[in-house]
């Protein structure tokens, strides 16, 4: 089955003629006790190929032509988006179902104050030409029945704060909406959804490809080529949703998260030297994520060998891991990190003499760095930060950041980041300035975060 999901804009029902060549002024008088003492009057509007035609805000354009819509007078009347539309939809892809999308905000803007707003988004609610699109659809698809096979679904806000511009309330009343949609797996979908605001128009891309992923088609208008409409399968808007998804990801250094994403959508990343880039430096990621820094230097190759050579590197990584972990929330791993990072140097360049005896490193301190007491850093490592860790460690609780900072005897986070780092350079004898830039993991960092940001779909 085709199904055809199509918003209604404000002037996607255009008179042909001027005003006062048509029967617009003696329907309108009908009405426009109604109007809140308003005088509408139709302007005129040229298309790409200067044709003219005339507008009304749509809630007038309804009001005025549903008080006489009989045959004549709706031959007064153009649709030029939606015959557009109707050209992509002739023979196998004719819908069999077509879900409209109408507005109606007479909820919020109710009071006399608002109305007498002749801007007030209120006169540009579609709700009202649904008779004249029953009588549209059923001269260009005249198989198909109203309530049936056709369906109108109001976008009815109840409160100001829902207003149809608010782009995270106009997705949530779309979502619900389109969640109510019966539709089967086979079918296939077609949306348009260039009427209305730009948040209806996000909304219902985003809700569409939401619910029904690759089934859907986008049919549009081309601006520069009125009458042709074009095609754009949803893969194309999912690359490019998966893509932000991606970057999202990235800065909260789930390098698994974005290589599954990326890897969705980029099936033929063997034959791209860019996409095969970032499947080298994710793995690379991966490896330094899961703190394994022997594999993460490997997979690096000739770039890092002169840093790997020194024996201090892998201490500076795990400092690096640390401040990822409180990145990321996970207070529990970056205490452990930090504290590890520190002692594993120690240990790794000062072997320990009675391997049996865990506890000796700290013994160890003072016998391999006699002059440990000139680093205010060491200090607070060896007399403060392993008594408070094993007390931290020994708790089945959670850790709240200041936790972390407070092992350390500091008050934040650049005072701990800095603390790491000086004892780091006390152990290795180096002047590092900065973890970030100290870990081998920066460099590819700013080549992702590059590269995803100029990458073209």
């Amino acid at each position: 089955m085709n199904i055809w999901i199509v918003t209604i804009g404000n002037s996607d029902v255009q008179l042909k003629c001027d005003y006062n060549t048509n029967k617009w002024n003696a329907s309108y008088r009908i009405i426009r006790g109604q109007l809140y003492n308003h005088v509408f009057k139709p302007s005129p509007i040229e298309d790409s190929s200067k044709k003219k035609s005339w507008i009304v805000p749509a809630r007038v354009m309804g009001m005025v032509y549903n008080s006489a819509l009989d045959d004549e007078t709706y031959q007064e009347l153009i649709f030029p988006l939606l015959d557009t539309f109707i050209q992509g939809l002739l023979g196998k892809n004719q819908p069999d179902k077509i879900f409209v999308i109408l507005t109606n905000q007479e909820n919020i803007f109710s009071t006399q104050d608002d109305r007498n707003n002749q801007k007030c988004p209120y006169w540009h609610d579609t709700h009202t030409l649904q008779p004249i699109l029953e009588k549209y659809f059923q001269k260009n698809f005249p198989r198909l029945k109203s309530n049936e096979n056709i369906e109108y679904l109001e976008l009815k806000p109840d409160s100001k704060e829902q207003s149809l511009d608010n782009w995270n309330e106009s997705l949530l009343l779309v979502q619900h909406k389109i969640a109510e949609l019966k539709v089967n797996k086979s079918d296939k979908i077609f949306v348009s959804h260039q009427a209305g605001t730009p948040a209806i128009s996000s909304a219902i891309q985003f809700a569409s490809l939401s619910k029904f992923n690759k089934q859907v088609k986008f049919l549009l208008s081309n601006e520069y080529e009125k009458g042709n409409p074009i095609y754009i399968p949803s893969s194309n808007y999912l690359k490019g949703i998966k893509l932000q998804e991606a970057k999202a990801l990235l800065e909260r250094y789930d390098y698994s998260g974005v290589k599954e994403i990326l890897t969705d959508i980029w099936i033929d990343s063997e034959e791209n030297t860019e996409e095969q880039r970032v499947n080298e430096l994710l793995e690379m990621a991966i490896y330094w994520n899961c703190a394994k820094f022997e594999d993460f230097a490997r997979a690096r190759g000739k770039i890092v060998q002169e840093r790997t050579q020194k024996r201090w590197w892998t201490g500076y990584e795990a400092a690096y891991l640390a401040l990822v972990r409180l990145e990321q929330g996970n207070t529990v791993e970056a205490l452990f990190h930090s504290f590890r990072s520190v002692e594993g140097l120690i240990r790794y360049l000062h072997p320990n003499p009675d391997p049996d005896n865990y506890t000796n490193i700290y013994n160890l301190i003072p016998i391999v760095f006699p002059n440990w007491e000139s680093s205010p850093d060491m200090k607070i490592f060896r007399n403060c930060t392993r008594k408070k860790r094993n007390d931290l460690f020994h708790r089945l609780l959670g850790l709240k950041e200041e936790a972390v900072f407070q092992a350390w005897d500091t008050s934040d986070k650049e005072k701990w980041k800095s603390r790491v780092l000086g004892c780091l350079n006390f152990v290795s004898g180096e002047k590092l300035t900065s973890l970030k830039k100290a870990s081998l993991m920066y460099d590819i960092e700013r080549e992702l975060q590059e590269i995803l940001n100029t990458y073209e779909l």
